[in-house]
């Protein structure tokens, strides 16, 4: 009998991105959900950067071998430090602690990552190329931001043989902007897998817990920029003109990095269109609660400039609930049921959809929907589960 394939996912984002870490979470997850042989032909490992959110560590700790953390490198010292440096100088290593590591434990597959070195090296690899924003939103960043980008994306191009990328759109971008990569790509859009607690909670409770409205819509993104939310505010404000007051419920980190500013914007932007009493902002709250939210809402919206794939979009279709997207080529390519897309540069044209199904939708959630989308979504993580296995059985 073969010994088991160890694989090593590395943890990505944290609070400031919180895509990151749900993309490895839900590797995980569609990893556990392979059937009993299956998962016996290989180790799943996870290397943390940072303490994992209890939540995150409650879900994913069944499936998992070992979680590794900083503290399990060899330790930052004079010495190390030197080693590293010759390494890098001689051997044209860059990550010598990391790759000391997986050398160590003996890791066959790690993800997502690229190794700076044309050395052989005793473990395959690929990386992941989230999307290329950066190229179509550039007025978004800083020029650090788009030099280390643009250094970071140049770099998997030259040296990794394997880049995965979620849709169909990002790989288009990376072939456009990289062509090098045309020979290296594989598409694996992700698909998101929510506990059955989730579906067993209750959401009447959860609106009350927050003290909202029995009817509203929800957003639930971080408010970067390129969330769009100013759009959503400004159909409210266009609506508002008309004597119709629909409610929007927005959960998220109410911060953005690139424009720390941009949260003084969206309160001054929320008061001075006397919008108050119609927008909640609620901040970044538990999983569990945002999708009970998610769940009683009347339809989820999803208004960005920019995607890659959207978790959000990916949870909304598991509940079978309504959408109203932005026309984005990749929101369209990910194509969930019960979905419209709107003109995302034009809040007159939202506006007709938020007052449809303001007047039309009831609170949720739907049995009948919500039992389908589950059910499908079981289907569809174990196909995520056995095209990612694949990928580290062969890859790299």
């Amino acid at each position: 009998m073969s010994k088991p394939l160890k694989i090593c996912l590395i943890m990505q984002g944290g609070r400031d991105w919180i895509g990151g870490s749900e993309y490895i979470k839900n590797i995980i997850l569609a990893l556990g959900s392979l059937p009993a042989e299956t998962r016996a032909t290989f180790e799943l490992n996870l290397l943390c950067n940072n303490k994992l959110e209890e939540e995150t560590k409650h879900q994913i700790h069944p499936y998992l071998n070992k979680i590794y953390t900083q503290q399990d490198l060899q330790p930052i010292t004079l010495l190390n430090r030197i080693c590293w440096k010759l390494s890098r100088s001689l051997f044209k290593i860059d990550n010598l602690r990391l790759e000391s590591f997986l050398n160590s434990k003996q890791i066959d597959f790690v993800y997502p990552y690229f190794s700076r070195t044309t050395r052989k090296r005793s473990y395959r690899s690929a990386a992941w190329i989230f999307d290329l924003q950066h190229k179509h939103l550039p007025h978004f960043f800083t020029s650090d931001i788009i030099n280390s980008r643009d250094r970071k994306f140049a770099n998997i191009a030259k040296y990794s043989s394997t880049i995965v990328l979620s849709s169909k759109t990002a790989e288009s971008d990376l072939h456009k902007f990289f062509p090098e990569t045309i020979d290296k790509t594989i598409i694996l859009p992700f698909k998101t897998s929510l506990r059955s607690a989730f579906y067993a909670g209750d959401p009447l409770q959860t609106q009350r817990k927050y003290h909202l409205p029995d009817r509203f819509f929800i957003i639930s993104n971080q408010f970067w920029q390129h969330k769009n939310h100013l759009v959503i505010f400004e159909a409210l404000k266009l609506l508002r003109e008309k004597s119709i007051y629909p409610i929007v419920v927005c959960t998220g980190h109410i911060y953005d990095y690139r424009q720390p500013a941009y949260s003084d914007t969206i309160l001054q932007t929320i008061h001075k269109w006397g919008l108050a009493q119609q927008v909640f902002l609620l901040g970044l709250i538990p999983k569990i609660d945002q999708v009970q939210l998610m769940r009683r809402a009347l339809a989820v919206i999803q208004p960005s400039l920019f995607e890659g794939w959207s978790t959000l979009v990916e949870d909304a279709r598991c509940l079978g609930k309504h959408l109203i997207l932005s026309d984005l080529p990749v929101n369209k390519e990910q194509n969930p049921p019960h979905s419209i897309f709107f003109k995302r540069d034009s809040a007159e044209h939202l506006t007709t959809f938020l007052a449809e199904h303001w007047e039309h939708l009831m609170p949720g959630p739907n049995p009948e929907n919500e039992a389908m989308a589950k059910a499908n979504s079981l289907k569809e993580i174990k196909i995520f589960g056995e095209a990612f296995l694949e990928i580290s059985q062969t890859s790299g």
